[in-house]
C-alpha cells in the first residue's frame, strides 16, 4: 500500500507539471503575481528538503540574504526552488553537500544552488531543459519524469529571470538564477 501511495503521489505531481506546462504553451496559465519575499520562500524550501537530504547524509549549507523581495507567483516560485533542491538531493552523492546562496546586488537578485553530486556530462547539458529528457535514466530516480528542469526554466522566464548551469561529470552541478530589478 505504501508503494502504491508513493507512485500515486508521483503520478499526481507529474500530471500537475504537465498541465501547467501545457497551459503555459497555450498562454493560458494564470499567474498570481504578488510581492513575494524570495528569501523566505527559499528558506522554507530548504527546510522542507532537509529531511530528505538527511536520509542520504547530505548536508545543506544556506546563505540567504534576508528580505529580498520580487513580484512573483508564490506557488510557482516554491515549485522552482523545490525542483532545484530535489534534483540536488536526488543526484547528490551519499554524504555529500549542497550549497544554497541568495543575495541582492545593486541591480539583481542572484541565487546559486550547487552540489558535489554526480554532475551532468557536457554532451547532455544542452538537453537538460527539454521535457522528458534524462541525462542517464539508469541513474535517475524512478519518480523522475524529466519535467522538473523544463518547469524551472519556464518559471524563471515568466518571472523575468535567467538560469544557467555549469556541471562536471562526477564533481557536481551549479545552477545560477538571476532576477534583474525592474
Amino acid at each position: 500500500i505504501d508503494v502504491i501511495g508513493k507512485k500515486a503521489l508521483s503520478l499526481s505531481r507529474m500530471i500537475s507539471q504537465l498541465l501547467i506546462l501545457s497551459r503555459a504553451d497555450q498562454g493560458r496559465e494564470k499567474l498570481v503575481m504578488e510581492n513575494q519575499n524570495f528569501s523566505e520562500l527559499l528558506e522554507l524550501s530548504v527546510e522542507e528538503i532537509r529531511e530528505r537530504a538527511a536520509e542520504r547524509k547530505i548536508t545543506i549549507y544556506a546563505d540567504i540574504q534576508p528580505d529580498i523581495r520580487r513580484e512573483g507567483d508564490e506557488t510557482l516560485l516554491i515549485r522552482m526552488w523545490m525542483n532545484l533542491l530535489n534534483n540536488a538531493v536526488a543526484y547528490g552523492k551519499q554524504g555529500g553537500h549542497i550549497w544554497v546562496h541568495l543575495s541582492q546586488s545593486a541591480d539583481a537578485a542572484t541565487a546559486v544552488i550547487r552540489d558535489d553530486g554526480i554532475g551532468i556530462g557536457e554532451e547532455d547539458l544542452p538537453r537538460i531543459w527539454d521535457r522528458f529528457y534524462q541525462a542517464d535514466p539508469s541513474r535517475s530516480s524512478s519518480d523522475s519524469a524529466g519535467l522538473g528542469l523544463s518547469m524551472v526554466q519556464w518559471i524563471v522566464k515568466v518571472h523575468g529571470g535567467t538560469i544557467q548551469v555549469d556541471s562536471t561529470l562526477g564533481q557536481g552541478t551549479v545552477f545560477t538564477l538571476c532576477f534583474p530589478d525592474h
